[in-house]
């Protein structure tokens, strides 16, 4: 459970089975870490960390260039459940990577902030 391991793009996953994960819909969590400055964890105004991570929309269209995804925000865990917030759902890789490295959020909140501002559901005709 919150398996971290290199990403294939120089970076850190993310990861951790369905029965493991609590607040994804019975999903488990398999994705890229956003990366705050200091580390990969974003604190919160309680303390507590998270790993804020892209992942792939399970949809078969979605792939390449224009892939979409959910942002999650997943609860640093350690013999526990991992908790996973939904920031952003159906959008674009793209526009996720360039928002977090435009607006480089510090913490969750404004992590969550960055998610929030990340146009959704915009399908490619």
């Amino acid at each position: 459970m919150g398996a971290h391991q290199d990403d294939t793009d120089g970076g850190v996953r993310f990861a951790a089975l369905p029965d493991s994960v609590e607040g994804y819909g019975g999903r488990g969590v398999d994705g890229a870490a956003y990366c705050p400055p200091g580390g990969y964890l974003f604190r919160d105004k309680a303390g507590d960390t998270w790993w804020i991570i892209f992942q792939v929309s399970p949809d078969p269209g979605s792939h390449g260039p224009k892939v979409r995804g959910d942002v999650l925000g997943c609860s640093e865990a350690y013999d526990e459940l991992v908790h996973v917030r939904v920031l952003a759902s159906d959008v674009l890789r793209e526009d996720a990577d360039s928002a977090f490295h435009q607006q480089a959020p510090s913490s969750y909140e404004e992590a969550a902030r960055v998610a929030a501002s990340i146009p959704r559901g915009v399908k490619e005709p």
